[in-house]
């Protein structure tokens, strides 16, 4: 954290909001337009020299090979040294109302979209205008805006896939009933529970992850876009019906384990990561764990449900946001 923010707010914005739009470029130069609206209420793009200053830019390990690939061009441009903190997404955000105060926490950081908003109007993370040039569209920009004021730069779209391992299964599979034909492999047989299997694994009892099931089904939360409140798709008779066909298979297939719901995705890793589940469904988070831990895994759609009807799961991501506790030197 850097220090006399008053002289030279928008420079350090400006150049901060460029390392995160190289980065949501995948490393390509772009002119930043990324600028504060806080106490000038002007616009500036980024310039000016940083010489001596140091920008800290925290991160959990899994970005840190691609934020040190954008480093060199960014410190060359703008004269600053650029730091990485590697450390939880989630520390850092529930510190920040402490550490940011005490000059203590990081100046660029990562944010999950369900947080910006109310990180943002909370006084917490400054306000930007992203340029507009084609890179975002009105999704992206709905991630980050709250009550009209922009507070992120959207980085990642996360979804639900497929991992299989690939030193079980030549193929992956495309349909839930392949994947109803492979509890019947006794490689996946469940030792301290007969007649159970581990072929193929999803924490159901997580509703984020469960979803899927029920929308493919032609269940939803809100009715209209996801934005009425008043019609509530959980009872429907298409989510009734998804909810019967995962119910088969904690009854048919699933051991004991996969309805603990504080314990159930660490079983689900355990058995992926030890070779005794053929296919599991999780996010791109799951990906380093599975690679540090040797699995040599393929990712792939999840497969097409009983119904012909795609697995339909929540789409979530991240975005890079600036403390508003940052400073900078003259």
């Amino acid at each position: 954290m850097l220090t006399n923010w008053k002289k030279s707010k928008l420079g350090l914005l400006a150049a901060s909001s460029a390392l995160l739009l190289a980065a949501c470029g995948g490393g390509e130069e772009t002119e930043s337009e990324v600028v504060s609206s806080t106490d000038t209420g002007t616009e500036e793009t980024a310039s000016g020299d940083f010489a001596g200053q140091t920008l800290n830019v925290s991160v959990e390990d899994g970005y840190s090979a691609f934020v040190e690939e954008i480093i060199p061009a960014f410190e060359e441009e703008y004269g600053v040294t650029v730091e990485i903190t590697e450390r939880d997404m989630f520390e850092n955000l529930e510190a920040l109302p402490l550490d940011g105060p005490a000059m203590l926490g990081p100046d660029v950081m990562i944010a999950p979209y369900d947080r910006v908003g109310g990180l943002g109007q909370q006084g917490h993370l400054l306000d930007v205008t992203l340029p507009e040039d084609g890179r975002y569209d009105e999704t992206d920009n709905l991630q980050v805006t709250a009550n009209d004021t922009i507070y992120g730069s959207p980085f990642v779209i996360e979804a639900l896939v497929m991992y299989y391992n690939k030193a079980l299964l030549d193929t992956a599979p495309t349909t839930f009933a392949e994947l109803e034909e492979l509890t019947k492999d006794e490689r996946f047989a469940f030792a301290s529970e007969a007649g159970k299997s581990t072929a193929f694994l999803s924490n159901w009892i997580d509703f984020y992850n469960s979803y899927g099931l029920l929308a493919g089904y032609g269940g939803y939360v809100f009715g209209e876009d996801g934005t009425d409140t008043t019609d509530v798709g959980l009872n429907s008779e298409g989510a009734i019906e998804a909810i019967e066909y995962g119910t088969k298979w904690f009854q048919e297939y699933w051991p004991q384990g996969m309805l603990d719901k504080t314990t159930s995705g660490n079983f689900i890793d355990d058995q992926f990561i030890n070779g005794t589940a053929a296919a599991i469904i999780n996010g791109p988070w799951g990906a380093a764990n599975y690679r540090d831990s040797g699995v040599d895994y393929g990712v792939a759609p999840v497969p097409t449900l009983p119904n012909g009807e795609p697995y339909a799961p929540f789409a979530g991501g991240k975005a890079w946001v600036i403390s508003s506790y940052t400073e900078v030197g003259e």
